[in-house]
């Protein structure tokens, strides 16, 4: 009984973290950036926005997107899934699935977000 109390003391003592989205940068010029973005369990981004582009899910599961209006959305695409979007509004977004979730992303630069618009 004391070790698990004495464990579970010692787990409430260790800081609290997050695992962060990783994007990563494949090419970037004047015109474009593509991105790849991994999610895994639990990884959220910051607040940000897009530019309008495309997109095409390498590996499926469910996001969780909290845009700053309050609006919530889940997307749960599937693996080959693309589609182009017009930009986002600025958000964040949290893997709330149990898989990692990975796309690539293809920004037009200079493209308008929904708030541009």
């Amino acid at each position: 009984m004391k070790l698990t109390l004495a464990v579970f003391s010692a787990a409430l003592a260790l800081p609290i973290s997050f695992v962060q989205a990783q994007d990563q940068v494949l090419l970037e010029n004047q015109s474009v950036r593509v991105i790849e973005a991994t999610f895994k369990p639990g990884a959220k981004e910051a607040v940000h926005a897009r530019s309008a582009g495309w997109y095409y899910v390498t590996k499926a599961g469910t996001l969780k997107a909290s845009f700053t209006n309050g609006k919530v959305e889940m997307w749960k695409p599937k693996v080959g899934q693309q589609a182009w979007i017009d930009g986002e509004e600025p958000l964040t977004a949290e893997n709330v699935g149990k898989t990692t979730l990975q796309y690539i992303l293809v920004e037009i630069k200079g493209a308008q977000t929904k708030t541009q618009n």
